[in-house]
C-alpha cells in the first residue's frame, strides 16, 4: 500500500480554520457593542483548543509517516542496489516533506498565537473603554442629578422674592398712604394759617437771582381765547427778568412776560413775541397790566393804567391751551422743569397777580392801578392758598393799598 501526504492541505485548512474564526470575531460587531465578555473570552478558549487539538493531530501524523517509512523500507531493502538511489532520492523527499510540515505547522502556531494575542488585546481594550463610559455614565447622572438641584434651588429663590417683592411692595404702599394722609393734614393745616396769618394779603420776595428761586400757581389754567395778566412789581434791579412764565406739553412758551438783560420787555404767546419797553423804576411798586384776544391778534401793555405799547397780529387766532404749568419768577425750559437759568429770574417783589378771562376795560384797570378795587381775577385770584414758593422764595404781609400809597410817593 502507498500513503500520500500533502501538508499543503493540512496548512491551508488550518490557516482557513484561524482566519475564518478571526474574521467572524471581527465582523461580528455585536460581539464588541455588548458587555458580554464572556462570549469572547470562550471563543478565544476554542480557538486555543483548536490550536492544541490539530497540534496533536500533526504529531499523530508524523509518528503514521514515520512507521509507514519504516515498512517501506524493511519492504524494499531486498531489491537490488540499483534502486538504493531512487530510496536516497524518495526518504530525501520524505524528510523534505517532515521539514516542510514542521515549518508549516511552526507558522501556522504563530500565526494562532498572534490572532489569540490580538484578540486578548482587543478585549482588553473593550474591558477598560466600557470601565470608562461606565464611570462616564455615573458622571453625566451626577451632572444632571446637580443640575436639577441647582434648578430647584433657583426656582425656590425666585419664589421667595417674589413674595419679598410683593411684601415689600405692600409695605410701601403702606407707607405711601400714611405719607399722603400726613401730607393733606400738613397742606391743610397750612391752608388754615395762611388764610389767618394774611388776612389784608401778602406779597412774595425774591432776594436774589436764583435758578432755585421761585413761586408755582396751583390753580389749573382753562382754555383762553383772550386774557388780562395783571400784577404789582418792585423790582430790585433795573431788569426785571421773567415776571410770568406759563408752559403746556406741546408748547413751553404758551405764554411769557420778560425783559432781560439789555432789552425790551417782551410778551410771548405761542412763541410769538412782540416788544415794549415798560421802563419799571427800581426799588418802587409799580402796577403792570397785559391784556390779549385771538380775534386779531390784539395786545396792550400797561403800567399805572397808562399804555405802553400795543399792536396787533399776536397769535391770531390762537388759543391758550389747558393743562399747563403757571411759574412766578422763573422762565420755563421744559413743562413743570425744576432747571432754570439764573440770567431770567426775577429779582425783587410781586404781589396781587390776578388773570382774567378777557381783557379788562380801561375804567377797571384804573381802578386796580389806584387801589380802588378789590376784584380778584377769576381765572388765577391772588389767595395765598393758590401760591406755593420754592427755593427761598418768602411770603409776607402786605397791607392793603400799600402800593398805591408808594405810587402817590
Amino acid at each position: 500500500f502507498s500513503l500520500t501526504y500533502r501538508p499543503d492541505d493540512v496548512y491551508v485548512g488550518l490557516r482557513c480554520l484561524v482566519m475564518s474564526s478571526v474574521s467572524k470575531s471581527a465582523d461580528d460587531q455585536s460581539l464588541y457593542a455588548g458587555e458580554d465578555w464572556g462570549y469572547l473570552r470562550t471563543t478565544a478558549e476554542e480557538l486555543r483548543q483548536t490550536v492544541l487539538q490539530q497540534k496533536d493531530e500533526i504529531i499523530t501524523d508524523q509518528r503514521t509517516i514515520q512507521e509507514l517509512t519504516g515498512k517501506l523500507s524493511e519492504c524494499e531493502s531486498g531489491k537490488k542496489r540499483s534502486g538504493k538511489k531512487v530510496e536516497r532520492d524518495r526518504l530525501e523527499m520524505q524528510d523534505d516533506a517532515r521539514a516542510s510540515a514542521s515549518v508549516l505547522t511552526s507558522l501556522v502556531m504563530e500565526e494562532l498565537e498572534q490572532a489569540i494575542l490580538q484578540m486578548k488585546d482587543r478585549i482588553e481594550k473593550l474591558e477598560v473603554g466600557s470601565a470608562i463610559k461606565g464611570q462616564g455614565a455615573v458622571v453625566q447622572r451626577r451632572v444632571d442629578d446637580l443640575e436639577g438641584e441647582l434648578k430647584r434651588k433657583m426656582k425656590l429663590l425666585e419664589e421667595e422674592r417674589k413674595a419679598l417683592r410683593k411684601e415689600t411692595e405692600k409695605h410701601q404702599q403702606h407707607i405711601d398712604h400714611g405719607l399722603d394722609t400726613v401730607h393733606q393734614r400738613i397742606h391743610s393745616l397750612e391752608q388754615g394759617l395762611s388764610e389767618n396769618r394774611f388776612p389784608e394779603g401778602y406779597r412774595l420776595s425774591f432776594p436774589v437771582r436764583s435758578s432755585s428761586m421761585y413761586a408755582m400757581v396751583k390753580r389749573a389754567i382753562p382754555t383762553l381765547h383772550a386774557f388780562t395778566i395783571c400784577m404789582w412789581i418792585r423790582p430790585a434791579q433795573s431788569i426785571l427778568g421773567t415776571g410770568v412764565s406759563y408752559a403746556v406739553p406741546e408748547q413751553t412758551h404758551e405764554l411769557v412776560l420778560q425783559q432781560l438783560v439789555h432789552g425790551p420787555t417782551e410778551l410771548i404767546i405761542n412763541n410769538e413775541v412782540v416788544q415794549f419797553h415798560l421802563n419799571l423804576t427800581v426799588g418802587m411798586w409799580q402796577h403792570v397790566c397785559i391784556s390779549w384776544s385771538r380775534r386779531g391778534g390784539i395786545w396792550h401793555a400797561y403800567l399805572g393804567a397808562r399804555l405802553k405799547g400795543e399792536g396787533r397780529e399776536l397769535a391770531t387766532r390762537h388759543s391758550i391751551r389747558p393743562g399747563g404749568t403757571l411759574v412766578l419768577g422763573q422762565e420755563q425750559s421744559s413743562m413743570g422743569g425744576l432747571r432754570f437759568e439764573a440770567s431770567r429770574a426775577l429779582v425783587g417783589e410781586l404781589s396781587q397777580f390776578n388773570m382774567w378771562d378777557r381783557p379788562l376795560t380801561h375804567t377797571e384797570l384804573s381802578a386796580l392801578a389806584h387801589c380802588s378795587t378789590s376784584i380778584l381775577g377769576n381765572v388765577v385770584p391772588w389767595t395765598s392758598r393758590e401760591v406755593e414758593v420754592f427755593g427761598g422764595v418768602t411770603k409776607q404781609p402786605a397791607e392793603r393799598c400799600i402800593h398805591h400809597a408808594s405810587v402817590r410817593q
